[in-house]
């Protein structure tokens, strides 16, 4: 059993195996999956870059309908979705618009 305590590894291979990959726009791309698309995540470190485009790539992204409240600067100036930082605060203090860590920030 895969979930017993102190279990690390399993006996046997995965069950099921899919034959084709997923596609966001398999039945035709609707103006949220394009504007998902052609979004440039900007700002954001290695892995929030990285999770927020398989959240786009498996149609998991959903764009934000009101600006948000900065955690810095506590001002309505938020206007992407899942990012905690605005754009402004960001690029002074030199970290992740989403996470809010001081890593490495990838320019795309």
């Amino acid at each position: 059993m895969s979930s017993q305590k102190g279990n690390v590894s399993r006996s046997r291979g995965q069950k099921h195996q899919n034959t084709a990959a997923f596609k966001n726009d398999k039945y035709g791309a609707t103006v949220q999956v394009k504007k998902a698309k052609s979004k440039i995540h900007d700002g954001l470190c290695q892995h929030c870059k990285g999770v927020l485009e398989w959240k786009v790539k498996y149609n998991k992204y959903k764009t934000l309908t009101q600006p948000r409240k900065c955690v810095k600067c506590s001002q309505k100036t938020v206007k992407d979705a899942y990012h905690i930082i605005c754009k402004p605060c960001s690029l002074q203090l030199e970290i992740c618009c989403k996470c809010g860590k001081k890593e490495d920030i990838v320019i795309p």
